[in-house]
């Protein structure tokens, strides 16, 4: 392209120096149709710069490069609409010929309409749809089988999907990419609003599902829009007994909500649908079965807990695995309300003949492994004993429980070792802890500043009664004593503490004799920080009259905070 027009069409000159753009144009026909090395016209560049008065001179003289299409077969109104130049848009739909500007296709199928949409120019969206009243035609899929529609819902370009609805008066819709509905694109994307939209609009686009066998409900379970799922399931709660999947590989909403572990979903469908929780999968496995794979122990937790579902512990699949066969194979940790469930059989055998335990010892070696046939053989689970390596296994079994027993006779040794820190620490600790409380203790009624003597009604009382710092002396003062005080008693309870009885009991006293020591020891230290607050507030409250040195002190006596935090972190 020559650099004067180009120049000219950047900035809009009709008229620059020598250059006439009418006179160009009328010169020679070619010269309106010189193009850039995308290929881009004129017209185009001056859309792209948003020069409305050019592109108006330009179609008075060159009416044919209205429709004039680029290398990527973009007209004007292609390139107005994508960089948002709404001035430009509204001077070419004032143009004979928009209608069929507007319906024009670039070469991915995208009208300007798709443009707009995908750049997120809700000006531009309102021009363009009150020329386009057809929904059936004037909405169309691209090439990747988007819709303007389809790209609102999937960008949660909110306000753009509404100026759509408004026109599409009927429910009409094609299907988008992997024959999803742009209910489905919103619901995946986690654009609850557009969801919404678009629900209230055509309920029935929930029913729809995706070359993978998907509804919308399926993906808002998965996404755990809880409110979207309400207001499908309250239209039509039968939606919940859809399966997702194909014929022969389907789950079911409630394997999706126990898969994720969502707690506030499996609520919302169970309320909706209250026996939802006994579906099955494709292969026979309810959600117990799902939950346990996926490692949601709090899930199992709770959703056992209710009591509603105590049937599933056992039930199997079509393989015959119960949950605990599924654990085992999977090497997650048993939930210790499954190994306590009177409900889980630990000799149920599936249909390769194994039990759970069985499953566990033919994993491969590993700590997980050692710690599952440990939980198993915990609650009494036993070998099938139905195939040739019943030996080896029972040896295996006897070989981690011996290895158990010694590792539960190490941790003894270790427990006692610690109980001994903490009694000898405990006896420097109640110590300083005694001292502490003595000195608060005397510091109330020492107090700095002294008592009125004379005769007045205030005789007795503190003479620095009325300043803030006195007054926090006191709060501090009080608060060091107290803390003091609780750590002394806690030091007393430690050393009447039994640790001598049976080996269960010593555990249970480690716990406890462990807890008590960390407790006592944070009260000590916020005695110490106390006493320190105390000391700098009763020498801020004393020297009050020479501001300088009682400014002195206190930066002096905070140096042990600085102290405090450096232990703190670097220690």
């Amino acid at each position: 392209m020559d650099p004067n027009v180009y120049n000219a069409a950047k900035r809009g000159s009709i008229e620059d120096g020598d250059f006439s753009l009418v006179d160009y144009l009328k010169r020679e026909e070619e010269n309106g149709y010189q193009v850039t090395p995308k290929g881009n016209t004129i017209l185009h560049v001056a859309a792209l710069f948003g020069q409305r008065g050019f592109v108006g001179e330009v179609l008075k003289i060159t009416p044919a490069l209205l429709c004039y299409k680029n290398k990527k077969n973009e007209t004007v109104l292609h390139i107005a609409a994508n960089v948002g130049q709404s001035e430009v848009v509204s001077e070419l739909l004032n143009i004979e010929g928009k209608e069929t500007l507007v319906r024009m296709t670039d070469d991915i199928g995208d009208t300007a309409l798709h443009k707009a949409v995908r750049s997120g120019h809700i000006d531009i969206v309102r021009m363009l749809v009150k020329l386009l009243l057809d929904p059936e035609h004037d909405f169309p899929a691209n090439k990747a089988g988007e819709t303007p529609l389809y790209l609102a819902a999937e960008s949660g370009f909110h306000d753009a999907l509404i100026e759509i609805l408004n026109v599409c008066k009927e429910p009409t819709y094609v299907a988008g990419p992997s024959n999803r509905t742009p209910l489905h694109a919103a619901v995946i994307q986690e654009h609850t609003e557009c969801a919404r939209s678009l629900w209230q609009w055509n309920k029935p686009l929930c029913e729809e599902s995706d070359k993978w066998g998907w509804n919308s409900l399926h993906y808002a379970v998965k996404q755990g829009l809880t409110e979207i799922v309400s207001d499908m399931l309250g239209w039509k709660n039968s939606l919940a007994y859809l399966p997702a999947g194909s014929e022969n590989d389907w789950t079911t909403a409630f394997h999706i909500a126990a898969s994720e572990g969502d707690l506030l979903m499996i609520n919302e469908l169970l309320n909706h649908c209250p026996d939802c929780w006994d579906m099955l999968n494709s292969n026979g496995q309810n959600a117990l079965h799902v939950a346990l794979l996926n490692g949601h122990e709090m899930f199992v937790h709770a959703f056992l807990g209710s009591g509603i579902c105590d049937s599933l512990v056992d039930e199997a699949d079509n393989e015959g695995n119960t949950p605990l066969h599924l654990l085992a194979a999977s090497g997650n940790r048993v939930p210790q309300m499954i190994l306590d469930h009177p409900s889980a059989k630990k000799m149920t055998f599936n249909k390769q003949n194994q039990t759970p335990l069985d499953i566990a010892l033919s994993r491969t070696w590993t700590i997980k492994k050692e710690k599952l046939v440990g939980d198993l053989c915990s609650i009494n689970g036993r070998l099938g004993q139905r195939d040739f390596k019943v030996k080896r296994k029972t040896e295996t079994i006897g070989n981690i429980r011996q290895i158990r027993k010694e590792d539960d006779q190490d941790k003894a040794k270790r427990d006692k070792i610690e109980i001994e820190k903490f009694m000898k620490a405990a006896q420097i600790q109640v110590v300083v802890a005694t001292l502490l409380m003595t000195v608060t203790f005397a510091a109330g009624f020492t107090l700095p500043g002294g008592l009125y003597n004379d005769d007045s009604p205030n005789k007795g009382m503190a003479i620095l009664l009325r300043k803030t710092a006195f007054r926090a002396f006191v709060i501090s003062d009080v608060l060091a004593f107290s803390f003091s005080a609780g750590a002394i008693f806690i030091y007393f309870f430690m050393a009447d503490c039994d640790v001598d009885g049976e080996e269960e009991c010593k555990r249970d006293w480690f716990k406890v004799l462990r807890s008590y020591y960390y407790i006592a020891g944070i009260l000590q230290l916020l005695a110490m920080g106390a006493v320190v607050i105390a000391f700098v507030t009763g020498m801020y409250a004393t020297l009050a009259n020479s501001l300088a040195l009682a400014v002195t002190v206190c930066v002096i006596g905070c140096v042990s905070f600085v102290m405090y935090f450096w232990i703190i972190i670097w220690v």
